[in-house]
């Protein structure tokens, strides 16, 4: 009995070790992709909450996008990203509701639902990200605040790259510091704005 189970249990192991032996170079080379995306999002611009999601972008012109992010969250290339809104007339029930939890402070100024959405296209997908607004429009803030981040990254990514206007060969120049700085002070606008301190206008 035991002389005719031996090569069923060989099999059996050759098996599981082939197995465990694919399973670790897989988990090898989706680390080492890992670790590549990761060098080329390059520097974390903005990270921050919205619509239930964590959107983080990179200098680079990455995007994550996740519940919450962690190591194995993917790199997506940033393609565009647009905050827009939506505005509908609360219901009389509504009105009454907001009206009793604020003392009536601001019953005539709650006629108004206000729908936040952000959308951001990566190479790989599109993230439709929505979020109810409040009185004091912070999820206004945050999506625009993303947006123009996102933008000023796209844009700082694009300048290098233009086309020659003559047939002369095409030389990339190095990034200067003031495309550097450009960027800085978009990434600080957006905190500003979304912190508040700053108004749409």
């Amino acid at each position: 009995m035991s002389d005719e189970a031996a090569p069923d249990s060989g099999k059996k192991q050759g098996f599981w070790a082939k197995t465990m032996a694919d399973a670790k170079k897989s988990a090898e080379e989706a680390k080492a992709r890992a670790a590549q995306a990761r060098e080329l999002a390059g520097n974390l611009i903005t990270k921050q909450r919205f619509g239930g999601s964590t959107i983080e972008i990179y200098d680079g012109g990455y995007v994550r996008v996740a519940g919450f992010t962690s190591d194995s969250t993917p790199y997506e290339k940033l393609k565009s990203i647009k905050h827009s809104f939506q505005v509908q007339d609360k219901s009389t029930g509504g009105r009454a509701m907001v009206g009793l939890m604020t003392g009536g402070v601001n019953y005539l100024a709650s006629k108004e639902k206000r729908t936040v959405f952000l959308t951001i296209a990566t190479d790989t997908r599109v993230h439709t990200l929505r979020a109810t607004g409040g009185m004091g429009r912070g999820e206004d803030r945050v999506a625009l605040g993303l947006e123009v981040a996102g933008r000023g990254v796209l844009g700082g990514l694009a300048a290098p790259t233009l086309p020659a206007a003559s047939a002369a060969p095409v030389v990339v120049p190095t990034p200067a510091p003031e495309q550097i700085d450009v960027i800085e002070q978009i990434k600080k606008l957006g905190e500003l704005h979304a912190a508040g301190v700053l108004s749409d206008e």
